[in-house]
């Protein structure tokens, strides 16, 4: 291997690990952002938390093959040229992208990191093999999940969050009311974490069976601990409304380290798959659709997600958390627990999925609930209009920058 060969793969380990920086700042929102708007944790507690999370999900469970083309979105055949050319390639795809999304997060805006790196993708083909690489029916795929994602996530927490309202907040009783109805809530969200864990995490091989099988009995369990534990518990405060948020806040934080985990386990693909591809490129000469991740990769990519939750991830946690709308506990487990949900349906049922689109359709939902007037409709239209830019933006980066590569040669 040449000197300029090593040096380039140096630059692509650091490009790789700053994209890690950036989609770690921009994607920790999705599970933090309604705790820390509830006041439920502090930013300080939620982004050392999630950070935590992320980074054993990544490299306990992180998957150890990737995926060269993300999401089939080019057409596999149209890698079939000169190695070099798509290392280069990827290369743009991931500064693109990765520009992208940081912009994004100083914005203050929460974007589909996954459909950063398809706009990459997308560039990279169009510059390298042409209109024909560009898998028309899986764009639109990604395109409807602007609209499924957060419309799903919306109307679940909008329903689930209506139920609490009306079965809890406005009962005559609400403690007690909360009392009766919490273990059920225990049981159904302990499924969700624990089906999202063994279907969803990439080196977790369960059958469905077997998985709900034992998320069954996980949350069963669950349900049976949390009646006893509130069978004598008794408010100390004369307002019990303030219990009953303080539980719900418990139960809003065990969702959002659920989300963190597997974010960590699903989403470090996003941050060095292509990096892997580079490497192994660079090693066998060759292009293959799937290629295996080193173990130390997988840390690196935990690593660069954990730092970027740290330092930058207050901002975008700051807009899902209090610019869309006012958040409580309640409202707050309502719209975590209906974007676990709705991202663990729709990935099952095959449907396209954002987990950033899906989290944000969840708060304006339990903010929708409330009345229109309650929703900062300026920030919203603010959100909307960055994922609609999201791939074209992405895509034309990497066009600049992989013409700049050349230009260099």
């Amino acid at each position: 291997m040449s000197k300029m060969e090593s040096t380039f793969l140096v630059i692509v380990l650091f490009i790789g690990f700053y994209k890690a920086v950036n989609i770690g700042a921009n994607d920790v929102a999705n599970s933090m952002g309604t705790s820390v708007g509830s006041k439920t944790l502090t930013v300080a507690k939620a982004v050392i938390l999630a950070a935590v999370l992320n980074f054993l999900g990544a490299t306990l469970v992180g998957s150890n093959v990737t995926d060269t083309i993300r999401k089939g979105i080019i057409d596999p055949s149209a890698f079939t040229f000169e190695p070099t050319v798509f290392m280069y390639g990827a290369f743009a795809a991931m500064l693109g992208s990765a520009i992208f999304v940081s912009t994004s997060t100083y914005l203050k805006l929460p974007v589909s990191t996954t459909h950063a790196v398809v706009g990459g993708l997308i560039g990279f083909g169009l510059i390298t093999a042409g209109y024909s690489c560009i898998n028309i029916d899986k764009l639109i795929a990604v395109v409807l999940s602007w609209l499924i994602s957060p419309l799903f996530g919306g109307i679940l927490a909008f329903l689930l969050f209506t139920c609490v309202k009306r079965w809890i907040l406005d009962s005559p009783t609400p403690f007690e009311s909360t009392k009766k109805i919490l273990p059920y809530l225990v049981f159904l969200i302990f499924m969700i974490i624990s089906l999202s864990i063994f279907l969803k995490s990439p080196n977790l091989k369960f059958s469905l069976i077997y998985a709900v099988g034992i998320s069954i009995s996980i949350a069963f369990g669950s349900g049976v601990i949390c009646y006893h534990l509130l069978k004598g518990y008794k408010p100390g405060e004369i307002d019990h409304y303030v219990p009953v948020e303080r539980l719900f806040g418990y139960l809003q934080v065990l969702s959002a380290c659920s989300v963190a985990f597997a974010h960590g386990a699903n989403d470090v693909a996003n941050a060095i798959g292509l990096v892997a591809a580079v490497f192994h490129v660079a090693q066998t000469g060759s292009v293959v659709m799937e290629v295996p991740v080193p173990t130390w990769l997988l840390a690196m990519g935990g690593i660069g997600l954990a730092i970027g939750i740290c330092t930058f991830g207050y901002r975008v946690i700051e807009t899902v958390g209090e610019r869309i709308t006012e958040i409580t506990p309640t409202r707050g487990f309502s719209a975590e627990f209906s974007a676990a949900t709705t991202v663990l349906i729709c990935s099952k049922l095959g449907l396209p999925i954002s987990t950033s689109h899906t989290i944000v359709g969840s708060v304006i939902g339990v903010g929708f609930a409330r009345g229109i007037n309650a929703l900062n409709l300026g920030i919203i239209k603010n959100i909307v209009l960055s994922w609609i830019v999201t791939i074209p933006i992405a895509a034309l980066l990497t066009i600049f920058i992989y013409q700049g590569i050349q230009f260099t040669l």
